[in-house]
């Protein structure tokens, strides 16, 4: 019970804007910490829902409204997951050795301005689909901080980890295997409500667009997959900084999928 609330703790500590614990982030204070991070994706989901709301009283044009929607989440996360995809996207634009792309992970705390470059990048395409979202998607895209939370902790709970040195997602893995994989089953089961509940708001449009829901669920899928790809072929492993990779461009790719159904004359 200790450790399941210390986790708790650990979790909206280091993965939102929550004052900071001065707890060590250690397999006693963090083994359940994988079951809580999924949670703050959902407090994201309801805030962007009332966002949507609320927004067309407040603004008269898209521009304020879409910038809200790329932008918030990130601030309510910390940077967190912004931090691991700046590192990647540094370490893979370096196009060096497998060893020295971890170095850049762990160690190098100058960013290139590449890594700059594709983050500017990344903010300027969200800005883009938010703005062009119905505010009937926004209530589907919204899953999106739920699923690439739940996704992220299934592939550290049951994927290799890379050779980091200092890494230490290593403590979010506890050493009893039950522990291990109810937390999968927990992650899982986020997924599939978040899914599940994405696929009924899609069909209660005044026209059902089932296909919005179904291609942001395949976005998703596709994008884990990519994450997986470019962690082993790079660094050998996923780490935390490939984490947050995964969880940047997921909430990226879902909203793109999304907007393309909504686009689809079909």
């Amino acid at each position: 019970m200790k450790t399941l609330g210390r986790s708790f703790i650990m979790a909206f500590s280091g993965y939102s804007i929550s004052p900071k614990a001065s707890y060590e982030r250690n397999k006693e204070n963090c083994g359940f910490i994988l079951t809580f991070i999924p949670l703050i994706g959902a407090i994201i989901c309801v805030l962007i829902n009332r966002w949507a709301v609320l927004y067309p009283y407040a603004c008269d044009y898209p521009v304020l409204p879409a910038i809200v929607g790329a932008v918030v989440p990130t601030v309510l996360s910390a940077g967190v997951h912004l931090d691991g995809f700046f590192r990647t996207a540094d370490a893979l634009s370096s196009h060096k050795s497998r060893e020295d792309k971890v170095r850049i992970l762990s160690e190098d705390a100058h960013g290139g301005y590449t890594a700059i470059i594709v983050c500017v990048c990344v903010f300027l395409i969200a800005v883009g689909i938010w703005s062009e979202m119905p505010i009937d998607g926004i209530f589907v895209i919204a899953f999106a901080y739920v699923i690439s939370r739940a996704l992220y902790g299934i592939s550290v709970l049951t994927v290799k980890h890379a050779p980091v040195t200092g890494s230490k997602i290593d403590a979010y893995v506890p050493d009893n295997n039950a522990a291990k994989w109810a937390q999968v089953i927990i992650n899982a089961a986020y997924v599939i409500v978040s899914a599940v509940l994405m696929y009924k708001i899609a069909c209660t449009y005044s026209v059902p667009r089932p296909s919005v829901a179904i291609a942001s669920l395949i976005g998703a899928a596709l994008c884990f997959v990519y994450y997986l790809i470019v962690s082993f072929k790079n660094f050998g492993g996923i780490t935390e900084e490939t984490g947050g990779f995964f969880v940047v461009l997921c909430e990226v790719i879902i909203p793109i999928a999304a907007l393309a159904a909504f686009k689809s004359p079909i």
